[in-house]
């Protein structure tokens, strides 16, 4: 029995100075590790907030820089004219082989006609089947490049209304929109 009793009594240390560095020991890890979130801390907010310094103290301000973009400016008193919608109408499901690609590729592209004249719409309704043909032979001779070009796209929105108003009598398209555009 008395060795049970020397084994369940938990060891003290000899002397004062023993329990004090066991207590740093134990500390110290705390410590350390301590010290390694807030370095990480501040290895992650130091270059964020350097950032946003910067970035203050160096760039105007948000609305400056829109106005300076946008060649507009709000000191002049005029305001900006809201623009005028007309009628719309959607074709949609054109799927263009387009030219050299031997129908490896294609476009998907559904537009958006636009007229500010009533009795346009009537007459594209009517002659749908022509402005469809019409369409797909004009996109069917670009080839992939040309159709991929991003800076080519308002140029070819003019060609699209041009050729869609060659075959209209009552009036004319003023827009085209591309309300879908995938090539593959």
């Amino acid at each position: 029995m008395a060795e049970r009793a020397q084994q369940s009594v938990p060891e003290t240390p000899d002397t004062p100075g023993e329990e004090v560095a066991q207590e740093q020991e134990q500390s110290s890890g705390g410590g350390r590790r301590l010290l390694a979130r807030l370095l990480l801390v501040a290895l992650t907010l130091g270059p964020t907030a350097a950032g946003a310094w910067l970035a203050y103290v160096y760039y105007p301000s948000l609305a400056q820089a829109a106005e300076q973009f946008s060649g507009t400016d709000d000191d002049t008193g005029e305001e900006a004219k809201p623009v005028e919608y007309g009628q719309f109408m959607e074709l949609q499901g054109f799927i263009i082989n387009p030219a050299g690609t031997d129908g490896t590729r294609y476009l998907m592209i559904n537009l958006g006609l636009e007229s500010a004249e009533g009795g346009v719409l009537e007459e594209l309704k009517e002659k749908e089947v022509v402005v469809r043909d019409t369409v797909l032979k004009l996109l069917g001779q670009r080839t992939v490049e040309e159709l991929a070009d991003i800076s080519l796209r308002t140029q070819l929105k003019q060609e699209l209304r041009d050729a869609v108003n060659a075959v209209l009598r009552k009036g004319k398209i003023d827009r085209v929109y591309f309300t879908q555009y995938v090539l593959q």
